[in-house]
Formats: C-alpha cells, sequence, structure tokens
C-alpha cells in the first residue's frame, strides 16, 4: 500500500512539473509575435542550411589536428633521436609514433578523402598533406625492405606495407595510392601499389567462387567490412594499369554483386555485418560503418567503371537500395546508430559520415534524388559537424570491430577519439558536401530544408517553387523587408520580366530595373511578371493564384498586360481574351487537350486581379502596355483604341491608379526619332538594355504624377 500511495505521489508530482512546463511554454508561446508553426524547435544538433564557409572550417580544423599528430620522421626507438641516415638503419629504427599510423587501412581512406577535399576546396594543403606522407613513405620504404631481409624483422607499421597478411593491411592505402600516382606521375608509389596490388589478387583468402574471405572467426567467413578492403583496388587498377585490362572491371563487378548475394537483406535494405559458409542461419547484425564500407565500396566501383559496363545498372540497384534502407534508420538529430535497426544502440560518427559523403556523391552523380536526399545528408552533416571538436578530433567514434553474432558485442563497443575510423569519412563527407552545394541549392521552405536545382530569391519562410523559365513554376515568395514593410508585386508579360530576368538574348523587361528607382531599405519589389502569357493565361496556368496568398495589406500591385491578348483562343498558344471590356464570354474547346474553356474580355481579366488584391489590402496600378517598335507617319504606334483604353476604363471603373506607359515611352521614343529608336529595342516588341530601363523609368514618372498614390513615397 505504501508503495502505491508513493507511486500516486510521484505521478501527480511529474504532472504538476509537466503542466507548469507546458503553462511556461504557452506564456512564451503568447508573448511571441511568430506564427506558432515557425517558432524554432529546441533541435539537440544543428538543423537548416548549412554554408560552405562552416564545413571548410571543421574540415580545417580536422586537417590541422591530424597534421601535428601524424609526423612523418624516422626515430631510434631506444632513445627516440630522428634518423636522417637511412642506408645505416637497424631494427631499432621505426617510423616515429603519432597518434595514428601513415599506413593503416583507416588511413587509406584519409588519404582519399584528402585527394577529394583537394579537388573540392582547390585548398593545396589537402594535397600536401597526402603527398608528404605517400613521398616520405616512398623513400624510407626500401631502406626498411634492406633491413627486414638482413635481420628478418623491421619496424611493426612497415610491415604492413612490406609484407601484408590482410586485406586490412593492403587495399584502402593501395587505392589511395594509385589516386595519388594517376594525379601526379613524379609519385614514386608504383613498387609499393605493386606489392600491395599482388597481395590482394593472389594470397588473400577466397571462397571457391573467388570471393574474398577470411578465416577467422570460422572457416570461410565474408566480412562486410573487405568489400571495401579490396574491391575498390581492383576496380581501380582497370583505369590504372597501362593496358586499363577489362579482366579487373570484370572481377570488381563479380565481387560486389558476389557479396551482394549473400549479405545483403532486401526487406531491410540494409547488409549483414558477417557471412559464414555452411551456417544454416546467418545472424544479421546490421552493423553501422561495415554498412558505411559497402556503400562505399560501390561509390567507388562507379566511379571507375566505365559507362554501360555490363553489371553497372545492378551495382547502381543496389546501392539505391541500401540508400532507401539507410535513410529510413537515421535518427532524429542526423546520426545512425551503431547497429541500424537498433534505435537503443548508441549513436555513432564514423558510419553518420560515411552515409553522408555516399549518399552526397550519389546526388551528385545523378544516382538517387536529390530532392529525396539532399534533406538526409544536410541532417548528417550537421550531426558530423557537432562530433568534431574544438581541436579537430572526431567524437563518438567506434574503435575497431571485429565480428560479433551476439547484440551486446556491438552495443558495447568503447567510442574514442583517437579511433582512427572516424577521421577519413569526415573530410570526405565534408569534400562531397562542398560539391553538392556548387549544384543544389538547399533552402528553408516552410520550416524544413528542402533541395533545389536553380536558386530560390525569395527569402521568405514559406514560398513557392520557381524555376526560371518555366511557366508553371513560379515564385510566389517574396523578399519583404521585414513584417512591416511593403511590397510592389509585378505581374505582367516578357515585357516586364523577359526569360528569367537575366538578359538572354539581350532581351530585358522593365521590372528588372524598377528597383533601382527605390529606397529598398523600405520596400521590396517582387517581378512576378513571365513572358508568353496574356491576362488570360496568367490566370490560367495558376500564376495569380501563386502570387495572391504572398500579398498582405499595404502591399502594392502594378499591372502590364495586353501585348499576348490576341491570336487565336483555342489553338497553338491559345492565350487570347475577348476584346473589351464587358461581362461576355465564350467556351472553346482547347485543341492541345480536348478540354472546355470559358473565356472572358480582357477587362474582365483585369477587373479580378484588381478586385482579389484589394480584398487582401494591396493598393492598385494598372498600366497601358509598353510600345512596339512600329510607326506610322513618324509617329509610333499607341494601343489607347484597344488594350490601353480597356486598360484605363476597367481602372477608372474600380477606382485605381492608371499609368498610361504605352504613351510616356512613345513620346520619349518620338523625340529621339525613329532610327535612335531602333537601338533600343531587340525585335519589334522586347526591349534591349536600354529600353528597359527608359520604360522603367516611364513607370517612375507615371508613379511620381498619381495624385492618390503612396507608392511614390519609397522612391528615391
Amino acid at each position: 500500500m505504501n508503495k502505491l500511495v508513493l507511486n500516486f505521489a510521484l505521478l501527480a508530482a511529474l504532472s504538476a512539473g509537466l503542466s507548469a512546463h507546458a503553462q511556461k511554454k504557452k506564456e512564451v508561446i503568447n508573448d511571441s509575435n511568430t506564427p506558432l508553426h515557425l517558432l524554432q524547435p529546441d533541435y539537440q544538433v544543428g538543423y537548416g542550411i548549412v554554408s560552405a564557409e562552416d564545413i571548410k572550417k571543421d574540415m580545417d580544423r580536422v586537417l590541422r589536428y591530424l597534421e601535428s599528430n601524424t609526423p612523418t620522421r624516422v626515430v631510434d626507438k631506444r632513445n627516440g633521436k630522428v634518423i636522417t641516415d637511412y642506408a645505416n638503419m637497424d631494427t631499432n629504427a621505426q617510423l616515429e609514433r603519432g597518434t595514428f599510423r601513415l599506413a593503416s587501412y583507416e588511413w587509406g581512406v584519409t588519404y582519399s578523402a584528402m585527394l577529394a577535399a583537394a579537388e573540392a576546396t582547390g585548398d593545396e594543403a589537402y594535397k600536401k598533406y597526402v603527398y608528404d606522407r605517400f613521398k616520405f613513405l616512398s623513400e624510407v620504404a626500401p631502406y626498411f625492405k634492406k633491413v627486414y631481409e638482413k635481420y628478418g624483422t623491421t619496424d611493426a607499421q612497415m610491415l604492413q606495407i612490406l609484407t601484408p597478411h590482410a586485406l586490412d593491411d593492403a587495399g584502402a592505402v593501395c587505392a589511395a595510392m594509385m589516386k595519388a600516382q594517376m594525379k601526379d606521375k613524379s609519385l614514386k608509389l608504383q613498387d609499393m601499389i605493386d606489392n600491395y596490388f599482388h597481395f590482394i589478387m593472389y594470397k588473400e583468402h577466397r571462397l571457391a567462387d573467388g570471393t574474398f574471405a577470411r578465416n577467422r572467426p570460422y572457416h570461410n567467413t565474408l566480412w562486410l567490412d573487405d568489400m571495401f578492403m579490396g574491391i575498390p583496388s581492383v576496380a581501380l587498377m582497370g583505369r590504372y594499369a597501362s593496358d586499363h585490362n577489362d579482366k579487373y572491371y570484370q572481377e570488381a563487378v563479380r565481387q560486389v554483386l558476389q557479396f551482394a548475394e549473400r549479405m545483403f537483406v532486401p526487406e531491410k535494405g540494409l547488409f549483414r555485418h558477417g557471412w559464414v559458409e555452411g551456417m544454416k542461419d546467418h545472424p544479421a547484425f546490421h552493423w553501422g560503418r561495415a554498412n558505411g564500407w559497402a556503400i562505399l565500396t560501390m561509390c567507388e566501383v562507379l566511379d571507375v567503371l566505365p559507362a554501360n559496363y555490363p553489371g553497372r545498372d545492378k551495382i547502381i540497384n543496389l546501392l539505391q537500395a541500401h540508400v532507401r534502407g539507410l535513410a529510413a534508420c537515421q535518427s532524429k538529430d542526423g546520426f545512425w546508430h551503431q547497429l541500424l535497426d537498433r534505435n537503443d544502440s548508441y549513436l555513432e560518427s564514423s558510419a553518420t559520415a560515411l552515409y553522408v559523403y555516399c549518399m552526397a556523391h550519389a546526388i551528385n552523380k545523378g544516382w538517387i534524388d536529390a530532392m529525396a536526399y539532399g534533406p538526409v545528408v544536410q541532417l548528417g552533416w550537421h550531426a558530423v559537424s557537432s562530433a568534431i571538436n574544438a581541436q579537430g578530433q572526431v567524437e563518438m567514434t567506434c574503435v575497431g570491430t571485429g565480428m560479433g553474432y551476439d547484440p551486446a558485442f556491438y552495443y558495447y563497443r568503447p567510442v574514442n577519439v583517437y579511433a582512427a575510423h572516424g577521421y577519413g569519412p569526415v573530410i570526405w563527407a565534408g569534400a562531397e558536401m562542398l560539391n553538392l552545394l556548387k549544384h543544389q541549392h538547399p533552402r528553408m521552405n516552410d520550416s524544413a530544408v528542402h533541395f533545389y536545382p536553380t536558386e530560390q530569391q525569395t527569402k521568405e519562410p514559406i514560398f513557392f517553387y520557381s524555376e526560371p523559365g518555366n511557366p508553371r513554376e513560379f515564385v510566389a515568395g517574396v523578399s519583404r523587408i521585414n513584417e512591416k514593410s511593403p511590397v510592389a508585386f509585378l505581374i505582367g508579360d516578357s515585357t516586364v520580366k523577359c526569360g528569367a530576368g537575366n538578359g538572354e538574348d539581350n532581351k530585358w523587361g522593365w521590372g528588372s530595373y524598377l528597383q533601382n528607382y527605390f529606397d529598398t531599405t523600405r520596400i521590396s519589389i517582387e517581378n512576378c511578371a513571365l513572358g508568353g502569357r496574356s491576362s488570360r493565361t496568367y490566370f490560367t496556368e495558376g500564376l495569380w493564384n501563386r502570387v495572391l496568398p504572398a500579398i498582405k495589406p499595404g502591399d502594392y500591385v502594378l499591372i502590364d498586360f495586353g501585348h499576348n491578348d490576341g491570336g487565336p483562343m483555342n489553338t497553338g498558344r491559345a492565350r487570347a481574351s475577348l476584346p473589351g471590356t464587358g461581362d461576355d464570354s465564350k467556351k472553346v474547346v482547347m485543341e492541345k487537350d480536348g478540354s472546355t474553356e470559358e473565356v472572358y474580355s480582357f477587362g474582365h481579366y483585369i477587373r479580378m486581379y484588381i478586385r482579389q488584391a484589394k480584398v487582401k489590402g494591396a493598393k492598385v496600378i494598372v498600366m497601358s502596355h509598353t510600345p512596339g517598335n512600329r510607326w506610322t507617319d513618324n509617329r509610333m504606334n499607341r494601343c489607347d483604341k484597344t488594350y490601353g483604353k480597356w486598360s484605363k476604363e476597367v481602372a477608372e471603373q474600380e477606382g485605381v491608379s492608371f499609368i498610361d506607359l504605352n504613351d510616356l515611352t512613345a513620346k520619349k521614343f518620338e523625340a529621339m526619332g525613329k532610327e535612335k529608336t531602333a537601338a533600343y529595342y531587340a525585335d519589334s516588341v522586347h526591349n534591349t538594355q536600354e529600353g528597359a530601363v527608359l520604360n522603367a523609368e516611364s513607370v517612375v514618372e507615371g508613379i511620381r504624377s498619381l495624385q492618390n498614390c503612396d507608392l511614390k513615397d519609397y522612391l528615391k
């Protein structure tokens, strides 16, 4: 009974505490002017858009740490004195012991990562790190070999190079050396490459079908780690060898598919860590870093296989299935777990970094979709960044790990900043993130990270996607300075914004220059016009409905249509409106798809824009369209009997401002004369830069002349 009373007391206290916490949160929310759905969540690690500058800072911190902890000297192990006379070395000579070994498989990964970082950043320090150590090893290796031949022993670290006994000793460093040698022919790495590769191809234990295997912990055991420890170097040799022998590509593809046949678990999209020949039930422990080695292997092989090489498509399909499985296992803070499908196992940094690199690389290569997986790698990089401490050490990295057949083995593997496995993956992930940001454009939209193929110019927290030149993907967000500052929205055709608004084919719209005349510290100009649109199709293609939600009280809407409202109604570009301002309409069958559309008058569409903008609290200015370069008896043709006339009539009927842009600009050109005017036009309708500026000046003159429009207060 006492225990029951105590439990009720604890529950009551907990409930009171939660209520107080909820009340506190409520008070904070009620005191905020921020919309509730835009309140910042309490993320445990970073969230949002990461900058290339911040990525590079993280990478540089790791580089500096590694530079100071991987010396390139030979010393006497008895007294630590530096040896420079390599010819007289004996068994007391050894590589100076730094924090990490220069020829371990972990450092093979680090060397490859550093080479990738040098390309991604253009920073020679990363390449220098690799070249300095490879030159040192190639210089001292022959002398250590002589010591070994003379005495039967030598430095244990050098023995990994001279007498490899496992794929761990050979594959990763061999691959990195081939990459470096292909970049710089002056490096003298051939002897070491040959020695490594000979072991990989002819001395490593294999199954009967040739798959790389080990005899621990059982006879004929496959380790997922060995995909990376052996296969990438074999694939690279297909490109590296002077005869570009096809047998190396064949061997690499065969190895990948034979590993996958035994070790990939399709229903989870993950690889098991181990497989033993003759075992009936193979334990499926999906260890994080081993899955990292597997997907890294696929990336390395695909990078060197020729296009359309037999089996390449199978590897791409396997990689895509693996990515799907991995993405489903990512934790809420961006890390992946030590055992991928067991969320109570600890979060681990080296696997996370490997996945960030491989997924970013797959996006950059076009193997997977940026929209689906860009946010995954972005969140993953935030996690990786949080694991890099102030000294440049990588935390949360699992130490070297054998193979286990029970969960406790993996759950309780130690983590340590001196686990070398984390450093190469972190550098590689950072390098590929930089490459990703060169081609993709992540933005926060409605509080979430999204990846876009083109830069989204708006600064609004919620916006519609914009694709330059695509009439159905259109900016509806807006670069509003602050909540109280107004925006002037421009809607119209190509004479307002031509193409992407960047002057392609020397064609410009006046909307591209209007902001030059305004104080843009107080007002924003949002050019939402789109080429080829008429008063009708700007609405029917959904463009207006993307602008309208962004309009707020106190904003302005400037309307300029007319150039494209003639022509056919239901064939070809099918954009014509009925002439005039009446309420009449006509149903037409659209040639493109057989649908029926009810077409209204030009004035009807202009009236609709005005009324809907006014309901949103905006002030509206209607304009006659810009004049084309057409003349009659030395006078530029006007639109005062058609679209200019109808625009003015609707503006007067709806009680909004009107600017006769057509007449203002035509008078300026008439003053210049027909010959000089030609330089202001790219064709009979579209303006050059000079013509667009002149039209913008006419718009500004019209704004200044308006009696009851305070938009002029924002002019410079």
